[in-house]
């Protein structure tokens, strides 16, 4: 009986995963990213007064956003987005081809919310990016490990490479867009900007797909959050290294004057990089400590929430802060302390309570259900046959 259960299980079409086949600790992970997320928009994204008027209050939290935000959530979203990719393709395992056509549409439909996204609400987005990066997953579904792997590490290479042959050539490189007016035609001229040097920043986006790929292979997130001493490891590891990297960058910035080709090279662009891998490896480790520890928190569980609506959650960020930036004439006038200010609000007043509120009633964000509509192109229930307790 349970072989057939198992077969059967085996050679079910794909389907969108229903909240009682989440995994908790995914959930919580994007969660978290949401948060950061949201501060780096809006301390990067909505302008920032000129740092000549900063106080030592608002030099200290630019320092601090930049070491403790600055690639760390870019770099969570992007692991997860792969090892959702292993997880869609381990719900048929005998329907392969099915489950990777079905990705293909969902990668479509987060294009095209992507597109609306950035040219409307936003200079900058992540959806677009990683739908498109996100096409060259595919070829990598049958292949080794160690060709993974590998492959991660050399397509890092990919924008050093391509930065050395560009200026080789002698091209110009694209400028970043000056003063344009008008929100809209701003946004586009950021969009142009990004495609233009894509190469130079998607790359990335693979090397962390592939990363994600090979943690949902190995299960990686269920064996370490069932061994705590290899979790608080990796948090205190990751730590001291990202600090170390982080160091070592800054003692390279500060001798800059002396050795100004230093600040060209591969190596020094990766430190950077190197800094938030290892400190996003501790903030997962972390949440997983605190998983074990403390399941039923009601902040973990508020997390929880805001992950399970991320889409949703990410889109409201931009939706909601434009248009006051555009009524009270904010934009270009923040600092680091209002910046912070502002994301703390609007993520712990607005976007925790309206998560627990929607999923009270609804088994999906608004965002997430369109998503799933438009990717199996079939009527999807999204409001709770029983109510859950807040």
């Amino acid at each position: 009986m349970r072989d057939r259960q198992a077969e059967a299980d085996a050679n079910a079409p794909p389907h969108p995963i229903m909240p009682g086949e989440r995994i908790v600790a995914l959930d919580v992970f994007r969660g978290f990213a949401m948060f950061g997320v949201l501060i780096a928009y809006a301390a990067w994204s909505l302008g920032t007064s000129p740092e000549e008027t900063w106080g030592p209050l608002d030099k200290a939290l630019g320092e601090a956003i930049g070491f403790a935000v600055d690639g760390k959530f870019y770099t969570i979203l992007a692991m997860l987005f792969g090892l959702g990719f292993c997880l869609q393709l381990s719900q048929a395992r005998q329907a392969r081809d099915d489950a990777i056509e079905l990705y293909l549409r969902r990668l479509i439909v987060l294009a095209s919310f992507g597109l609306v996204h950035s040219l409307l609400l936003r200079d900058g987005d992540i959806l677009l990016p990683y739908a498109l990066t996100g096409l060259f997953l595919v070829p990598f579904h049958r292949a080794s490990d160690r060709v993974v792997l590998v492959t991660a590490f050399l397509v890092l290479l990919v924008p050093i490479a391509a930065r050395f042959l560009w200026q080789a050539s002698g091209w110009p490189l694209p400028e970043r867009p000056g003063d344009v007016e008008g929100e809209i035609a701003k946004n586009v001229a950021w969009v142009r900007y990004w495609y233009a040097t894509a190469i130079f920043n998607w790359p990335q986006n693979l090397t962390l797909f592939l990363f994600g790929l090979y943690a949902g292979r190995h299960n990686l997130v269920a064996r370490l959050s069932n061994r705590s001493r290899a979790a608080l490891a990796v948090f205190l590891a990751g730590i001291a290294a990202s600090i170390l990297f982080y160091w070592v960058r800054a003692t390279l910035v500060a001798h800059a004057p002396e050795n100004p080709s230093v600040l060209q090279s591969g190596a020094f662009s990766l430190l950077l990089t190197f800094h938030a891998w290892c400190l996003a490896a501790a903030y997962l480790a972390g949440l997983l400590l605190l998983l074990r520890k403390w399941p039923g928190s009601r902040a973990l569980q508020a997390l929880g929430a805001v992950g399970r609506m991320a889409l949703t959650n990410y889109l409201m960020q931009a939706a909601l802060i434009v248009p006051l930036c555009l009524a009270f004439g904010w934009f270009d006038t923040w600092t680091p302390s209002r910046s912070l200010l502002l994301a703390v609000s609007l993520f712990v007043l607005v976007q925790v309570p309206f998560s627990l509120f929607w999923l009270h009633h609804f088994d999906f964000g608004p965002a997430e259900w369109l998503w799933r509509v438009l990717t199996y192109s079939g009527k999807i229930p999204i409001r709770r046959q029983l109510a859950v307790p807040l």
